[in-house]
């Protein structure tokens, strides 16, 4: 479809949305109906430029439109990469004054579009032409082109962005990504039959831009090469001499070394000689507890192994979806496709039943994280969950944090403490590096200051190691890391206790202690081990969609049991390549306005 196509659709779409913004009681305001882009490149790496934008002013008397473009970036610590822009011309369609100012400033190339004397209000379009040199990067396994077709500049929100790439060979690949800046939610990007790629995107509030990129044989770029400048070298503000290498060496001691002796006081003490195996859980301790204090951290796989360990317990049921049943298509897909079990027998997506079972003895981040996934009823679908899941789970590892302590199996909250060691290693490192730039732009001293900077990366490093385990704390870690070498042992043998089960835990050992593998980190070793040792029978609380029975439940319950389950993770965004590309992670861009 040619530009005067394109915005004859957009038209259509564009009207009635000005009609609904007629009647609210600010009036209209500015936008950007329409903001397309043809690029053409050329073998040399540079690229010609034709942006058409449709302007609607509302009810604003302007004078016309400014363009920023970015003519410089950083390269190298000593280099900046500059992006020559030559041949600007403008022109307006629609008949808006058209008068051209070109300046150069600060890196940044800016054109203003328009006559002091004359303004307009409503819908105009102007048509921005210019070259630009040094655009493409040619590489052995492949050259790439990348540009940022709409910065994230523009104070407006634009409705449509349309964006053409065209170069000497069809692309290997395309990405397209938009949002904020360094934002990588893809976009679609297409291959026309030209063999161009275009890519498309709608509803851009202000300060989001659009950034495309190809990927093109090696060879298609051969005579390009980047322009690069020379800048400030700090080497002379760096210079080592005794004063600044003892300062530097004195700055990081005393910063580091307190903190190096509590890290250790926080380690649990391990005991000499092999330690005693562990085939139970250690002091009946719930999966979620053994896995946060045995590395100090409540995570998502905590979570799962605690909705396992509820069903196990009889609190809940898990149920495979079953696509050919018309209840689960109504439910709707939740970001998945709802294509059934795989060719491995592994399903989609699954649904979770909260049974009427008592609920006393539950301890109190089991019973939020029974109320917060049944929020809004007791039966729910594993992909609704998609959308809060993370708030769940934030809510879920707070609750556990605040049981290990409360057990006294913790001095303080593991979570809380990592975070004041986060901020302290932050403000060093923050203060180091305001230092060493006073010192770098007023001395020679400046390597005084890389010690302070250097002390503020070790206190980050060290602040997972801060909580501090207390002695029966250190036992259960001990104690745990030992079931966990169990559990992950291909010899071990089977533990058969379950007589010591009651009510909806005794089941298959494999099953009971499914949980705690997933929880302890070693899933997969566990299952491959139950795995091999035959099928069992399926679990009551455990229904396949094709039935009970001696099934073989293992590659199901190890995928839903995955931190990367499908069905809790948002869908892959629309679009083609390697999603390497990122708002703003090229060159053009900038933005602009009305004046």
């Amino acid at each position: 479809m040619g530009a005067d196509g394109r915005r004859a659709g957009l038209a259509g779409l564009v009207f009635p949305a000005l009609l609904l913004a007629g009647c609210t009681d600010g009036g209209p305001e500015e936008a950007i109906r329409s903001y397309e882009v043809d690029l053409v490149a050329a073998e040399d790496g540079s690229l010609q430029v034709e942006e058409t934008i449709a302007y609607d002013f509302a009810d604003s008397e302007r004078h016309g439109i400014e363009r920023l473009i970015p003519e410089r970036a950083p390269y190298e610590q000593t280099r900046d990469r500059l992006y020559p822009i030559s041949d600007v011309t403008v022109q307006s369609p629609t008949g808006a004054p058209a008068d051209t100012e070109v300046t150069s400033e600060d890196g940044v190339l800016t054109v203003r579009v328009g006559d002091e004397d004359t303004e307009v209000t409503g819908r105009h379009t102007y048509v921005l032409s210019y070259r630009v040199d040094g655009v493409a990067d040619p590489g052995d396994d492949g050259d790439r082109l990348a540009w940022n077709a709409v910065g994230t500049g523009w104070d407006v929100p634009i409705d449509e962005v349309d964006v053409q790439l065209s170069a000497p060979a069809g692309p290997v690949g395309g990405d397209c990504a938009v949002g904020a800046d360094d934002s990588r939610t893809a976009c679609p990007v297409d291959r026309t039959a030209s063999g161009d790629l275009r890519a498309q995107a709608t509803g851009l509030a202000p300060g989001e831009g659009v950034t495309v990129s190809g990927t093109y044989p090696a060879g298609t770029f051969a005579g390009a090469e980047p322009v690069l400048e020379e800048t400030f070298s700090p080497a002379q503000a760096f210079r080592a001499t005794p004063t600044t290498a003892g300062l530097a060496v004195g700055a990081l001691l005393a910063l580091v070394v307190p903190a190096l002796l509590r890290a250790r006081r926080g380690r649990p003490a391990r005991a000499p000689g092999p330690g005693a195996p562990q085939l139970t859980p250690p002091h009946d301790a719930r999966p979620a507890e053994l896995g946060t204090v045995l590395d100090g951290r409540a995570q998502r796989h905590e979570v799962i192994a605690t909705l396992l360990d509820l069903a196990v317990r009889g609190q809940l049921r898990i149920e495979e979806t079953d696509p050919d049943d018309p209840d689960d298509a109504e439910q709707g897909d939740g970001g998945q496709d709802d294509d059934g079990p795989d060719d491995d027998g592994v399903p989609s997506d699954w649904r979770l039943v909260r049974t009427p079972a008592d609920p006393r003895g539950l301890r109190p981040y089991e019973r939020q994280l029974l109320d917060d996934v049944f929020a809004d009823g007791a039966v729910v679908r594993l992909s609704d969950l998609q959308s809060r899941f993370t708030a769940v789970e934030s809510r879920a590892c707070a609750a556990m944090y605040q049981d290990v302590v409360e057990r006294g199996w913790f001095r303080a909250d593991p979570a809380a403490v990592r975070r004041r060691w986060y901020v302290l290693g932050a403000g060093v490192l923050v203060a180091g590096v305001v230092l060493t730039v006073v010192l770098a732009a007023t001395s020679t001293w400046a390597l005084a200051g890389s010690g302070v900077v250097l002390a503020g990366l070790v206190l980050l490093g060290l602040a997972g190691r801060m909580p501090q385990r207390t002695p029966e704390g250190a036992e259960v870690h001990e104690r745990a890391a030992a079931f966990r070498d169990h559990l992950a042992a291909s010899d071990a043998p089977w533990v058969a206790d379950l007589e010591q089960l009651a009510g909806p835990a005794r089941t298959d050992l494999r099953l009971r202690h499914l949980p705690h593998a997933v929880a302890l980190g070693v899933a997969e070793e566990w299952t491959a081990r139950a795995q091999a040792a035959g099928p069992g029978t399926t679990p009551t609380w455990y229904r396949p969609a094709d039935g009970a029975g001696h099934v073989a439940v293992w590659p199901a319950l190890l995928a839903f049991s995955s931190p990367q389950n499908p069905a809790l993770s948002p869908p892959a965004s629309a679009g083609s390549g390697t999603g390497a590309t990122y708002v703003g992670g090229a060159a053009g861009g900038g933005g602009g306005g009305s004046w």
